[in-house]
């Protein structure tokens, strides 16, 4: 049964982002040029997706705690079908940045039951916790990677089959948590039931050792973490082709920088995380070096006048991504119980995607009123005073 729950799960996850990575890149592209709308309305319809996926990430984490994990995860993928399959037929303006956010709000439900899942699946299986998050965050990262290297081609060639495909992919999705749900669940069901007073024992003892002020505290530490991470992270996917473009640097130089940064994840992810969790007793370790590199990677570009230096950043700040990521929603499962899982599992989703709706607009007003320069400092300086917090955090 584990084998086989895991394996669904990984199933689930690759295809869930390899949606994502087809459909993110296209929205822009599809506003500007096909809908003849500005940049500008470009950006807000964007930063609205992302904000109504947020509220989908919400409602997504309490209907995993109090109603169903199968039903969350149906409902998220149903809602999103159907967004889908409208704006397959319909995408002229406004209907497209309608049926978006329909589709965001689902996709925001079914990507927080997924982590969520995730979470239930690493507490079943405690001696494998962390390495079923390093996992999933690097299958990911693989889905992402393949849905923007096939979206081009198929955007190219068929508006239709652009907007169809994503609803294909989540109704195969659908009917794999349908016929197969129950494997998933694994041994849910017994610890609701049967190890009830085991997980109160666990909340307990947190609540008791740390206090529960400490436990609030340790939440807006990691949820402040995760939105300065993302805050920066989200330049490299906005203001950074503008300032490589103002470099001499082509779209091509810049785009060749994800794909470097897709292949080393692949390479580096699983050899980093084994040496860290040999290295560091506890998870919070993990993150504090994760974002010194991070932070590091950003102190490279103000200085960056040749392409191997565009290169060592994004190497480094995938090495730091590596570390972090994974640990993160690891860290917050270690403070959840079964009541409040996906609830949990919710705030790092929500604090990511605030970061990425935010993150390119404060970029542009940095850039505006100062450079870009100021912008990579500013971010090294957040990176890093977050970095501090995270001393701060109580694990046991």
């Amino acid at each position: 049964m584990r084998d086989e729950q895991q394996r669904w799960l990984l199933v689930l996850n690759v295809v869930f982002n390899l949606v994502m990575g087809f459909i993110l890149p296209v929205n822009t592209i599809f506003i500007t040029k096909n809908l003849h709308e500005s940049l500008n309305v470009a950006g807000f319809v964007l930063m609205t997706y992302s904000l109504i996926m947020m509220v989908g990430n919400a409602l997504g984490g309490y209907l995993f705690d109090h109603y169903s994990h199968r039903g969350t995860l149906i409902s998220g993928f149903i809602i999103s079908i159907i967004g889908f399959l409208l704006l397959s037929f319909f995408h002229g303006w406004p209907i497209y940045a309608v049926l978006l956010a329909l589709i965001g709000f689902g996709m925001g439900i079914a990507y927080t039951a997924i982590n969520s899942y995730t979470a239930v699946v690493a507490e079943q299986h405690r001696e494998q916790s962390t390495s079923i998050f390093n996992i999933m965050y690097l299958s990911a990262n693989v889905g992402i990677a393949l849905g923007t290297m096939s979206v081009s081609y198929i955007f190219s060639r068929s508006i239709f089959w652009t907007f169809f495909l994503p609803a294909v992919f989540f109704l195969t999705c659908l009917l794999i948590v349908a016929f197969r749900g129950h494997v998933l669940d694994g041994q849910t069901e017994k610890l609701n039931g049967s190890s009830d007073h085991a997980q109160t024992t666990h909340q307990k003892s947190y609540v008791e050792l740390i206090g529960q002020k400490r436990l609030m505290v340790n939440l807006v530490l990691i949820c402040s973490a995760v939105f300065i991470i993302w805050v920066g992270y989200s330049q490299w996917d906005s203001n950074m082709s503008v300032y490589m473009l103002d470099n001499h640097f082509s779209m091509h130089d810049y785009s060749r920088l994800f794909t470097i940064n897709a292949a080393s994840l692949i390479i580096v992810q699983p050899i980093m995380n084994h040496f860290a969790n040999k290295i560091f007793s506890k998870l919070k370790y993990q993150i504090i070096l994760g974002l010194f590199i991070m932070g590091s990677s950003f102190m490279i570009l103000p200085f960056a006048q040749s392409y191997w230096q565009y290169i060592v950043s994004m190497i480094t700040l995938t090495v730091g991504e590596s570390i972090t990521f994974p640990v993160i929603p690891a860290i917050l499962n270690k403070f959840a119980t079964e009541r409040n899982r996906g609830r949990y599992q919710s705030f790092y989703v929500i604090f990511g995607s605030l970061g990425r709706a935010f993150g390119p607009f404060i970029g542009s007003l940095v850039v505006t009123d100062s450079s870009f320069k100021t912008l990579f400092y500013l971010i090294v300086i957040a990176i890093m005073l977050t970095d501090i917090g995270m001393t701060f955090v109580k694990e046991l």
